[in-house]
């Protein structure tokens, strides 16, 4: 974590990795033009490496907050840190490689749910070590917090299941013309477009030039 405070962070807004990584591929591995606008371009956000080490650093601080609460200080500040650095290279660094519409947010809701119930087991079963009277008041808390995640998933996971119409549609630039589609997938002569006269008469130049060969 406090690699991550300052060496990390700082690493991810000076973007030297990927400086250095983008001369080393333009002096060795690119040959054309267009290799280097490839090798200039920004990458992905990449979720699949930041959230599962975020993920560990949060059961840690929820799980290690019961024996030395002095580590939730640190907790703060790395996830504030996160939050802002992360935040601003999300909308103006990096390129999305494709648009999961939230998708991915009930996968996440999930692992942070079971982090808070390790927590909760975690806590339980430190202070009935040291034989707190009230630890048993604590048995209800995993259950309720399995309880609250069941209500959010009946009532709140289809709308991440099934990407709406009007989140759908606004990637698109333009209404389409659905004349010009309808157009494009039935034959010429099936069309009751008016056909112009230019057309008319290159078709009756040909079927004479055709008469007159026979």
């Amino acid at each position: 974590m406090h690699f991550r405070f300052f060496v990390g962070y700082g690493l991810e807004l000076s973007r030297i990795v990927p400086l250095i990584t983008f001369h080393l591929k333009r002096k060795y591995l690119c040959k054309t033009e267009a290799e280097v606008k490839e090798a200039w371009a920004p990458e992905d956000l990449s979720y699949v490496t930041r959230f599962p080490r975020d993920m560990l650093i949060l059961t840690i601080v929820l799980c290690y907050s019961v024996i030395a609460p002095i580590i939730l200080v640190f907790g703060v500040i790395y996830f504030g840190l996160g939050w802002l650095i992360l935040r601003n290279q999300a909308l103006k660094v990096y390129v999305p490689a494709h648009e999961s519409n939230g998708k991915m947010w009930p996968r996440m809701f999930l692992r942070i749910v079971a982090a808070l119930v390790l927590f909760q087991l975690t806590m339980f079963g430190y202070f009935g070590v040291k034989k707190f009277v009230y630890a048993s008041n604590l048995i209800p808390l995993p259950i309720l917090s399995l309880i609250f995640t069941f209500v959010c998933h009946k009532k709140f996971y289809r709308a991440f299941q099934s990407t709406s119409l009007e989140v759908a549609a606004g990637y698109l630039k333009e209404a389409p013309n659905m004349d010009q589609i309808f157009r494009s997938y039935i034959q010429p002569s099936l069309s009751h477009g008016k056909i112009e006269d230019d057309q008319f008469e290159d078709a009756l130049s040909q079927l004479s030039s055709s008469v007159s060969m026979a």
